[in-house]
């Protein structure tokens, strides 16, 4: 597996989600979400952002979304 490519500030990522509750996907979505820093495009800062924000829009945990692809914009 190579790094990914570093990307500009304020980078924008897209990402498609599901959210599961006992084992069953409840509901989906999508959601944006913009890195003014280095730090916000760290792989795994970005991946628990991304979950975290897809959860609160569903009033969920964090560890019940799955992200389904990620793409940055």
């Amino acid at each position: 597996m190579s790094a990914p490519d570093s990307a500009r500030p304020g980078a924008g990522y897209f990402a498609d989600y599901e959210v599961y509750a006992m084992g069953e996907a409840i509901a989906w979505g999508q959601i944006t979400l913009a890195c003014s820093s280095e730090d916000d495009r760290e792989p795994a800062a970005l991946i628990r952002r991304l979950r975290q924000a897809a959860a609160d829009q569903h009033g969920a945990e964090a560890g019940a979304i799955r992200l389904r692809q990620v793409c940055r914009l």
